[in-house]
């Protein structure tokens, strides 16, 4: 097994150092382009890499700092960019042949505008799948063993995160197109409420899930790159980290799925954080997680029929091209209905839950396998579709594979800002998450 695996930093240590002047934009820019340089020829998560705009960005940057201007934490930090959002004067290519002719973005997608205004720096464009879902899938690998997959469809910026070749990196998430990524390449992530970010410039799938998402080498560090793109109404900023509990979810899909590795894994997590004073509980779902995965499904084929069925079938990739005919046969009333039947499934699970309860449950069914297909999402969507914010933390390793085995932690809608306070708190205690 060739492992690809190094830390970029921790985004709080990284920018303490620039704060303190013992480290330069334009330094850690160098540190990012010489990584790639290294381990991009194998890893292959980079679509494009724009070193000479990062370098003048990281430069104008390192002036304000000397002049005492610092915008915030992500002053001076690298950041990638999945190639499904827009970044000014290049093309969105999404990696479909159906938009090879487009002309380049002719402004900033507003996420990408939100970050360069706290001081970020734009690195690149990393690798997705096909729109954003299945297939076709891009040539990224995962940087802990070559031969598995990275997951998708947000494949590029997770693997970067994990072969340190930039400490942040955005993605996207329709079912489980961040959080899954992350917990196979080892890495952190924290999706905010579903379409609790607004904006503009992003390629959409499925435009009821369809939510920006942060990847980083924690959990904490992807909840302070989704702060500075979040609105002020989640409150990313202000919430306190006290008084939340654990709940460890139970459902039939989970149980029925998970090999011994993830539930040894997820176990040994749960003991942990009680053992550090968290109160861990443990509770069923009040709805069925598979009911919610259905319903789901027919919503997101629906409207991928509906945004994407005027492409030219013969330029995107069969299952693609088979799914858009599947979602323009579903008949308005079904797709009506199955919008509704959500909408009725999210009120009676969130009424099983207080407003402080942070739920645990297995990212996947196992570590990230072996071949190019991204793996399954099952245990990912049922919590999209609820809609609240969902991070990925690390579980540990599996026993017999040696790779990576991720965790949700999951709350709410609404309540992205105590999620965060709870990771960023955990993670100062010396948990890593």
């Amino acid at each position: 097994m060739n492992s690809f695996v190094q830390d970029a930093g921790s985004v709080r240590v990284l920018a303490a150092e620039i704060a303190a002047g013992r480290l330069t934009s334009a330094e850690l820019v160098e540190r990012c382009l010489a990584r790639i340089a290294a381990v991009d020829d194998h890893v292959q998560a980079w679509k494009l890499v724009l070193a000479d705009e990062a370098r003048a960005a990281a430069a104008a940057l390192d002036a304000q700092a000397r002049a005492g201007h610092l915008r915030g934490p992500l002053h001076g930090i690298p950041v990638g960019v999945k190639d499904v959002i827009d970044v000014a004067g290049h093309p969105t290519r999404a990696n479909c042949p159906a938009r090879d002719d487009l002309p380049p973005a002719a402004a900033d997608a507003t996420v990408v505008a939100l970050l360069r205004a706290a001081g970020a720096v734009i690195l690149g464009k990393t690798h997705t799948t096909e729109l954003a879902f299945y297939e076709s899938v891009p040539p990224t690998r995962n940087p802990h063993d070559l031969s598995r997959t990275p997951g998708g469809s947000s494949a590029g910026s997770g693997a970067a995160i994990a072969s340190g070749s930039v400490p942040l990196a955005l993605g996207t998430q329709t079912a489980g197109s961040v959080n899954r990524p992350a917990a196979y390449c080892g890495v952190g992530a924290f999706k905010p409420s579903t379409l609790a970010i607004g904006g503009t410039g992003m390629v959409p799938l499925a435009p009821s899930f369809d939510t920006v998402g942060a990847f980083g080498a924690s959990a904490a560090d992807a909840a302070i790159l989704a702060t500075a793109y979040a609105g002020a109404h989640l409150r990313m900023e202000a919430a306190a980290a006290g008084g939340s509990r654990i709940v460890v979810l139970r459902d039939k899909l989970l149980t029925g799925l998970s090999d011994g590795e993830t539930e040894a894994a997820i176990a040994r997590l749960s003991q942990h954080l009680a053992a550090t004073g968290v109160t861990v509980v443990t509770a069923p779902s009040p709805v069925s997680l598979d009911e919610v995965r259905a319903q789901h499904r027919i919503v997101l084929i629906a409207e991928l029929g509906r945004t994407h069925g005027r492409l030219p079938q013969d330029r995107v990739a069969p299952r693609l091209a088979a799914d858009i005919a599947e979602g323009l046969a579903i008949p308005d009333a079904a797709y009506h209905c199955a919008l509704h039947a959500l909408a009725a499934l999210r009120r009676a699970f969130w009424a099983g839950f207080g407003p402080a309860d942070l739920l645990l449950t297995p990212a996947a069914p196992a570590a990230a396998p072996v071949g190019t297909a991204t793996g399954d999402p099952s245990f990912v969507i049922p919590f999209t579709a609820l809609g609240g914010p969902v991070a990925t933390v690390r579980a540990g390793r599996g026993d017999e594979t040696g790779m990576p085995i991720g965790a949700l932690i999951s709350a709410c809608p609404g309540a992205d800002g105590r999620l965060a306070a709870f990771l960023l708190h955990e993670a100062a205690a010396g948990l890593g998450l």
